[in-house]
């Protein structure tokens, strides 16, 4: 996630590195690289809005920010199916996008 010295600093390290890896999750059920898609740093910031609501699981927060990531593109036309929580570590190992 690329985020300033000011966003670092509004959180503990630990949950920093929650939210790297639910971004990395996240961007990995999307099939997109983490730090260079052009929505990169959106999802981050749907990564930390759900991270301050309380959601501290990793997987949970990382399927439910790859699903906000797939309202807002049916919203320009690109549908997909939602990612289920149960099955997002199995859904890491395939890219569920389509082109």
């Amino acid at each position: 996630m690329a985020f300033s010295d000011r966003d670092r600093r509004i959180f503990a390290t630990t949950d920093w590195e929650i939210m790297q890896r639910a971004h990395n999750r996240a961007s990995q059920l999307l099939d997109r690289c983490p730090k260079t898609h052009e929505r990169c740093n959106d999802l981050a910031r749907i990564i930390m809005a759900i991270f301050e609501s309380g959601i501290r699981d990793e997987d949970e927060l990382a399927v439910m920010a790859a699903n906000r990531e797939l309202n807002f593109l049916a919203g320009r036309g690109h549908f997909q199916k939602p990612f289920p929580f149960r099955d997002a570590r199995i859904s890491l190992s395939e890219p569920r996008t389509e082109h």
